[in-house]
């Protein structure tokens, strides 16, 4: 799910974990065919820096979730880690999760999709593809401030 170059260069995931990820991420975003896979963006590299600077209490909780995504499909029947299942059974374990009459692990599954989420939109060629140009917004910013005479 992400590309050997990109594992090389993790800070604090393991190539395991980060491949997790990966498949959460692509499962909650369901990119394709409009917007470009995760393995095109910087998802996993954001969360892994992110991770880097976290907390080491965050750190090793994060972990956890992600292994405990990885292997709860086994537990609730679907056959599989949550790797192996295809697409569709991926978004139907989590949509279970949303489901679930436990308000922790609900809480926890909004946690990893909300991590997911602001990975890979928050990649420069997403935003740009979703029509948000974060240089045109500095550029147009820093303009305004000339015309009207305000410090830089």
């Amino acid at each position: 799910m992400i590309a050997p170059a990109s594992a090389a260069q993790l800070t604090s995931l393991s190539g395991r974990e980060a491949s997790i990820f990966a498949c959460v991420t692509d499962t909650v975003v369901a990119p394709e065919p409009q917007l470009p896979p995760v393995i095109e963006t910087d998802a996993v590299a954001f969360f892994d820096r992110w991770m880097g600077r976290s907390p080491r209490i965050n750190r090793v909780g994060l972990r956890g979730l992600l292994y405990v995504l990885e292997l709860a499909p086994l537990a609730q029947g679907f056959g599989a880690r949550l790797r192996r299942l295809d697409t569709a059974e991926r978004a139907r374990f989590l949509s279970e999760i949303d489901g679930s009459p436990l308000p922790l692990l609900r809480q926890l599954a909004k946690l990893v999709k909300g991590f997911a989420l602001l990975s890979y939109y928050g990649d420069d060629r997403v935003m740009l593809r979703v029509g948000y140009d974060a240089e045109a917004n500095l550029t147009r910013a820093r303009d305004l401030r000339v015309r009207e005479g305000r410090p830089g």
